[in-house]
């Protein structure tokens, strides 16, 4: 009888630690920049927390540097279909599936960090109904620092852009290419350092944070800082894996992703800082834009935001309005 009861006291035990074990959940968080990168620090934070409070009932596990295999411009519908539960998604990038979605990422549409978080609150509601037809949400959304341009030789004017074999990441920056005659390639961040090692590049736009990840300086000379785009990334989850959540577990989740991007928009200036310290450090010489040449680039973007709205439609034309009322811009 004493051994029946033990038996049946582990079997017990065993089913209750297996139906622990099946009520844990798991997901894979594609990340695309290195596990250095100030982005991919913020998700592992957030991951961290995550399992803390939930006592491990959710477990995100990151995967940085796209090493689960998806391009930029795949992540929304890898979302939508399940292929991925969790992805960071740069709005920038998706914009084949979704072009509204573009609108943080404009050309010289903002100048400085109020401008930036105010443009992404006004889109945010349009952001939401278009993502809930991917099936998927954004927990939180982090900021790049404007982007810049990294070349062998100095750009003073627009007419040194010219012939550049300029690599960008995103439709903003093809349609900058071909306004200014640069040779512009989309290719993914992973894939920049050995084509600038094999010549095929001589140049690259983005931020000052990305320029120390590639290590900048060793193909590169010049930091041109013309901040032309500060791109928005979301980190976006399927609404079916999300709904399969407990209740209480979403709410925690949800807590915690308030807080995670307040915390990523305050960081955004202060890496910008850091990055451009350590990018003149190891070298490279930073050249501010003249008046001259700012004036220049303005007219660019204002040229390609027009042709962008008409594309996108009447809902982001509606958002660029408010925010240009807003900011003073309207004319």
């Amino acid at each position: 009888m004493k051994k029946l009861m033990i038996v049946l006291f582990c079997l017990i035990f065993s089913l209750v630690s297996f139906s622990g074990a099946l009520a844990k959940t798991k997901w894979d968080l594609h990340l695309n920049y290195p596990a250095g990168n100030f982005h991919s620090k913020g998700a592992q934070q957030f991951a961290d927390k995550v399992k803390e409070a939930t006592n491990g009932e959710l477990n995100i596990v990151l995967h940085p540097g796209a090493a689960l295999g998806f391009k930029g411009p795949e992540l929304l519908r890898a979302v939508a279909e399940g292929q991925l539960v969790i992805a960071e998604v740069p709005t920038g990038m998706v914009e084949g599936d979704a072009p509204t979605l573009a609108l943080t990422a404009q050309p010289f549409i903002s100048s400085n960090a109020f401008e930036q978080r105010l443009l992404y609150q006004l889109a945010k509601p349009t952001y939401a109904k278009i993502l809930k037809k991917f099936n998927q949400f954004t927990l939180y959304s982090s900021v790049w620092p404007f982007s810049g341009i990294y070349t062998q030789r100095a750009v003073n004017a627009e007419a040194d852009l010219k012939g550049l074999k300029m690599r960008v990441y995103d439709g903003t920056g093809l349609a900058f290419g071909k306004a200014t005659g640069i040779a512009a390639r989309k290719m993914p961040f992973s894939e920049v350092y050995p084509a600038m090692k094999a010549g095929l590049l001589d140049s690259m736009y983005t931020s000052s944070v990305s320029g120390v990840d590639a290590k900048a300086w060793e193909v590169l000379k010049y930091f041109t800082p013309i901040n032309i785009v500060g791109p928005v990334n979301m980190i976006n989850v399927n609404l079916d894996a999300w709904n399969k959540l407990p209740l209480n577990i979403q709410q925690t989740v949800l807590e915690i992703a308030a807080q995670m991007e307040d915390d990523m928009w305050n960081l955004a200036g202060d890496m910008d800082r850091k990055s451009r310290s350590t990018l003149v450090e190891k070298g490279m010489a930073i050249k501010p834009v003249s008046n001259e040449f700012r004036a220049q680039l303005n007219a660019i973007g204002q040229q390609l935001r027009t042709a962008w709205a008409k594309k996108a439609g009447a809902e982001a034309q509606k958002i660029l309005n408010e925010y240009d009322r807003i900011t003073g811009r309207m004319k």
